[in-house]
């Protein structure tokens, strides 16, 4: 993890921050030992695998992990499929699913959390330009599997 240009030791497991000197063996196993007990026969291509999505991850300013931005797009494609798949008026998603949403969020997790919410763009025409997009991409594999078919 890097704060203010400045790098810092973070669990995989746990995204917890570790002083530098937790990078010594002896002091990275007491974390395993003490935070992760369960953990302790994993050999290490399960920790590099916990890594990657670490990666993905940035700190903000409270020192809370926060997802990039492609997982607020990916949030935007996953609610305008589910609202496809029942059928449902794309407004659904603006005038319902947002608010509730924001309101489950801000009582569970806080303000601060509830704020994020509001960047997962869910308008009617964003829904509609998503649900194009999808339907695109099924067309697409759809003739390439045709076309790939004996």
């Amino acid at each position: 993890m890097l704060k203010e240009t400045i790098s810092y030791p973070q669990c995989v497991i746990c995204y917890k921050v570790l002083g530098n000197d937790s990078m010594k063996p002896s002091k990275l196993a007491i974390h395993l030992n003490k935070c992760h007990p369960d953990l302790q026969t994993k050999d290490t291509d399960f920790f590099k695998r916990k890594f990657e999505p670490l990666k993905r991850c940035k700190l903000d300013k409270t020192g809370i992990i926060y997802q990039t931005q492609q997982n607020i797009v990916e949030a935007s494609y996953k609610v305008s499929y589910i609202i496809a798949q029942n059928k449902k008026a794309h407004t659904l998603a603006e005038e319902v699913i947002l608010p509730c949403t924001k309101e489950i969020v801000r009582l569970l997790f806080g303000e601060e959390a509830a704020k994020k919410v509001d960047n997962i763009s869910l308008s009617n025409t964003t829904v509609k330009r998503r649900l194009t997009d999808i339907s695109s991409n099924i067309k697409e594999n759809v003739i390439n599997e045709i076309k790939e078919s004996p």
